[in-house]
């Protein structure tokens, strides 16, 4: 059986949450013996790199140029389909191709913008929602990564439930684990970071609540005193009302120990995040939410938004919790995490010990079984 997947996002260089799940569910894809019965073709927009050109025989490219930015899936990947149908098509994120085939399968990750419309800009919001009806009406099967966003997708587009197959996300392993201090001192020196400090990674934009952070690190500051040194460390590039969060730090009384590096590696990552007194998940809303899982698995304790999946992902008793819009339960998490060393030690065990049930080879076991049994 041919089966195609749209993997220009999983070509990208630079790589956050949807990127790098088509990354790691491709190449986990590739070492599944069973796969090596079926013919592969990655779709892309531009020549496979990064790695991504590696595989068996039974793995080929098609590089689909198109000059302008957008509509890539929507265009020209849907004038290859009226051309050269693939038996099964899988699209890992939120969008189908016109003329795909009848066997097509999409992962739907969340529907955020119908819950909180206000976070998302009306172009963005409204194409999603096209989108999302237009997968529910047309693709055979859909996946999505929590029990959460499943109910979500029942509740407010009618799909049925059977329709609909849960498939959680992975953490890489042999990447995202503990690190010792001659890992993590040259990675601080780098971005100019002495610790203590709390890390949040992510793009920097509205629906990440980043302002609620940047208003509770705020409040810790100032009840803790002249004496505290703790410092809140930003990583991820900018995106959707950035300049709020720009604003909101250059209005802060500490904007000197707010520290923004920008896309970094996943080398420079897990150091910054074993280094880390805690991982703080702030979102308003998450389908998953991988970082917060990446942080467990380098022993880094986590305080968490009580948002959409993340209890379910993370695991009541396995990290701290506030709802997103209590910046005073954020504080008294910080608090909680500075002055009680003993329950940061226990949330690090609880954590890595949760995180080792999350495994890409898992998630693509699930995965193939949706992609070839018909």
């Amino acid at each position: 059986m041919l089966i195609g997947i749209e993997a220009s996002r999983a070509n990208r260089l630079k790589k956050t949450g949807v990127e790098w799940y088509a990354f790691h569910l491709i190449e986990e894809l590739k070492k599944r013996p069973d796969a090596e019965a079926h013919s592969w073709l990655l779709y892309t927009n531009e020549p496979l790199s990064h790695g991504m050109e590696k595989g068996q025989n039974n793995w080929h490219e098609r590089a689909l140029k198109w000059p302008p930015k957008y509509l890539w899936t929507q265009i020209r990947l849907s004038i290859e389909m009226l051309r050269h149908k693939p038996e099964v098509l899988f699209v890992p994120a939120h969008v189908l191709p016109r003329f795909a085939p009848k066997r097509s399968v999409v992962t739907i990750h969340d529907v955020g913008f119908r819950r909180m419309p206000k976070l998302y800009p009306w172009l963005q919001r409204a194409y999603h929602e096209w989108a999302t009806k237009d997968i529910a009406k047309h693709a055979a099967r859909i996946l999505t990564v929590s029990e959460f966003s499943k109910r979500e997708l029942v509740e407010l587009y009618g799909i049925p439930a059977e329709k609909i197959m849960v498939t959680y996300l992975g953490v890489e392993h042999h990447i995202y684990k503990p690190v010792s201090q001659d890992v993590i001192q040259p990675v601080l020196k780098t971005y100019q970071i002495s610790a203590p400090y709390i890390l949040c990674i992510g793009r920097l934009e509205t629906k990440k609540n980043i302002l609620t952070l940047i208003e509770g690190f705020n409040q810790y500051k100032e009840e803790r005193g002249a004496e505290n040194h703790l410092k809140l460390v930003l990583v991820g590039q900018p995106g959707s009302g950035y300049e709020k969060i720009e604003e909101a730090i250059a209005l802060s009384p500490f904007q000197d120990q707010i520290i923004l590096t920008g896309y970094i590696s996943e080398a420079d990552k897990v150091a910054l995040l074993s280094g880390a007194l805690a991982y703080v998940h702030p979102s308003w809303y998450e389908g998953f939410g991988l970082p917060p899982l990446e942080a467990m698995a380098c022993e880094t304790a986590v305080l968490s938004s009580t948002a959409g999946s993340l209890l379910e992902v993370l695991g009541e008793e396995n990290a701290l919790f506030f709802h997103p819009e209590d910046a005073e339960g954020l504080v008294k998490g910080l608090h909680m995490l500075t002055d009680d060393a003993e329950l940061v030690g226990d949330l690090r065990r609880r954590g890595l010990a949760h995180a080792s049930q999350f495994r890409w080879e898992r998630t693509a076991a699930e995965t193939f079984q949706a992609l070839t049994a018909w």
